[in-house]
């Protein structure tokens, strides 16, 4: 199946590319503002090379050339520049059509080939400057590129400063130090941030639980987002006043919250963890549940009342054949890729609910690691919030009964949904894009 989509796709530009190049003026004036009003362009000898304006996508370069169109540098398909560009495939795709040379005139790096758009020589041409070129991707300083994200769980992350990331650093449960470039964003959860006097950070820079320390000369060109945790006097709180009385109750709350924000802290680790190894399926996930929340609801919901009969009846089936007790050994490994699947799901539900979050609230977490604590967070904000008002106890604790009952709620929409919307995005095929047809002008007599 795989071979006939790349098939097609190849076919549709073998048929749509003459039509395309035969476009009238007037649409390569329109593609090219549509391109320049979302992109920034460089014209460079061999190929034209396309960085979006906005700086929270996920996309950060996109290059066009004699071998067609690469993401980030890996080449796509024209499904995979529909599923990752979005709106902006249809104008990337009609430009991937031209070849170089009208490629490179239609943006006023070079002169077309084609006599009906040439500018005479004796004339001056019309066409505006190129924008200012974009940084290289290489460094001309003789640093050492080091390509990729630098994620780090229960310990440190350094950048020296004669080291440049290109991706992504991330430290959960530690902390980071950045004395070099990071091209992408710096997201430390349970740790502290050091910037020296050379530091560069191009994107956003957050620290949840911790401190950031900025030495003079460091640059940060995204936007900086520092959550910490304020003094708390527990003095007064019902469970010192409990123990002080000789009575337990204080201790097991305090215990049921520490259980807690250590299931959230996992919940955190495994999330960025599915987002390391699947970040592609996990998004194509959370677009699948966000599209059709009640069928993957209903799915999930099915699944989990299936579960348990059908795993009895297996399990009974293989015990009477004596050919099927050996395969009784493979009962905990289905139930363990059960377990990855609701996992997957969950962490495409937090990743989906804390670009929302974000989004709202303009806090800018746009890359995929902090989107998704994000929406761990989120999601499990009702039950912590409920924790911390059992704590007081007396006329409190009614709320607090309250809270819980929407937790488990939210906990349970959210598992199922994102369950059903596995099954959703396993079951999808991605179509290869219709290519445009150019109507060419008509004949005038």
């Amino acid at each position: 199946m795989k071979k006939l989509t790349l098939a097609l796709v190849a076919a549709a530009g073998v048929w749509a590319g003459p039509l395309a190049a035969q476009a009238p003026p007037a649409d390569n004036a329109a593609l090219r503002q549509q391109i320049e009003r979302r992109f920034e362009v460089l014209v460079l000898t061999d190929r034209v090379v396309l960085r979006p304006r906005s700086a929270g996508g996920a996309v950060r370069l996109i290059e066009l050339g004699e071998k067609g169109i690469a993401i980030d540098g890996v080449p796509a398909t024209g499904a995979e520049v529909k599923e990752k560009l979005g709106s902006d495939a249809d104008a990337i795709l009609r430009l991937s059509y031209l070849d170089t040379a009208q490629q490179r005139a239609l943006f006023g790096g070079a002169v077309a080939e084609n006599p009906s758009t040439t500018t005479p020589p004796s004339q001056p041409s019309t066409a505006p400057a190129p924008p200012p070129p974009l940084p290289p991707l290489e460094p001309t300083d003789g640093r050492r590129v080091r390509r990729g994200d630098r994620i780090r769980f229960g310990g440190n992350v350094r950048v020296d400063d004669d080291e440049i990331v290109t991706g992504d650093v991330v430290a959960i449960g530690g902390s980071a130090r950045i004395d070099g470039e990071v091209r992408g964003e710096v997201v430390v959860v349970g740790g502290n941030v050091e910037l020296g006097p050379r530091a560069l950070v191009t994107r956003d820079l957050a620290v949840v639980g911790g401190t950031l320390q900025r030495a003079e000369g460091a640059r940060v060109q995204g936007q900086l987002h520092e959550v910490s945790i304020g003094e708390i006097d527990f003095g007064d709180l019902a469970p010192w006043r409990d123990w002080r009385r000789g009575s337990m109750r204080g201790f097991t709350r305090t215990l049921a919250l520490m259980s807690t924000l250590g299931r959230v802290a996992i919940l955190c680790v495994l999330g960025a963890l599915v987002m390391l190894l699947g970040r592609e399926y996990v998004e194509r996930t959370s677009l699948r549940a966000t599209a059709e929340p009640l069928k993957a609801g209903a799915i999930g919901f099915l699944a989990q009342l299936l579960f348990l009969p059908v795993l009895l009846v297996t399990i009974v089936i293989l015990v009477i054949t004596i050919v099927g007790i050996p395969l009784l050994l493979l009962i905990p490994f289905a139930v363990l890729a059960l377990c990855v699947i609701a996992l997957l799901g969950f962490t495409s539900m937090a990743y989906r609910i804390g670009q929302f979050v974000s989004d709202r609230f303009g806090w800018g977490f746009s890359g995929p690691y902090a989107a998704t604590v994000l929406g761990v967070l989120a999601i499990v904000s009702p039950l912590l919030l409920a924790r911390l008002l059992s704590l007081l106890g007396g006329p409190i604790m009614p709320i607090a009964f309250g809270l819980f009952i929407i937790a488990f709620i939210v906990e349970y929409v959210v598992w199922t949904i994102g369950f059903g919307a596995v099954a959703l995005a396993r079951l999808d095929r991605p179509r290869p894009p219709a290519a445009p047809i150019a109507v060419p002008p008509p004949v005038l007599p």
